[in-house]
């Protein structure tokens, strides 16, 4: 995990979201740390001291992308009383957390990265839903039937939210519906908690 505390993490934060619009707008083929020092307001020496080299930014932006949502998850989670309300939760910050941190067409842009991001984070967020939400992964039935396992069953919302992004549904609500219908969440207990 990127952990940069002090006046120096503006500069890093400056630097990371100037790449990530980069490889929004080009792809990372076309990323040159020329162009995001430029974008940053930084000189290129103070870009190379925190990132000698294309492959150290992507590899920071892809840890910074985790930790952003490990944390983001856990406010959500800690926010929330009940099991069912922190499943509910959890989907929500799923699909907003997606819609926030995804280019708007990550396919059309550069497929093989957004491929390669989106199978490398997998594993990752898997780990941290089920970590995070953890006796409320029994809320989903299937989960307190025994017929899956809580990772498995964040897996597959895990994977349901991606879908949504190579095969996109012009309401992202329905996409929550069909998340909340998995996880055994009626329409009515879902209206209670977003209300």
């Amino acid at each position: 995990m990127l952990k940069v505390m002090g006046p120096s993490s503006t500069t890093v934060e400056s630097i990371l979201a100037a790449a990530r619009s980069a490889i929004a707008e080009r792809g990372p083929g076309k990323l040159t740390l020329s162009a995001v020092a430029n974008a940053a307001g930084i000189s290129r020496p103070t870009l190379y001291r925190w990132f000698p080299t294309k492959a150290d930014l992507l590899a920071a932006i892809s840890a910074y992308e985790e930790e952003r949502f490990d944390i983001g998850l856990q406010l959500v989670i800690d926010a929330q009383k009940s099991p069912t309300r922190r499943l509910e939760a959890a989907l929500r910050y799923l699909v907003n957390y997606l819609d926030e941190s995804l280019m708007p067409d990550p396919i059309s842009v550069d497929p093989e990265y957004a491929l390669k991001s989106m199978a490398t984070s997998i594993g990752p967020h898997i780990e941290i839903l089920a970590r995070l939400l953890g006796d409320a992964m029994f809320e989903v039935p299937a989960v307190r039937a025994g017929v899956l396992t809580p990772e498995q069953a964040a897996e597959l919302f895990l994977r349901m939210a991606y879908s949504h992004y190579l095969v996109p549904h012009p309401d992202a609500e329905v996409l929550l519906a069909m998340m909340r219908d998995l996880a055994g969440i009626s329409a009515r207990s879902a209206r209670s908690i977003a209300g």
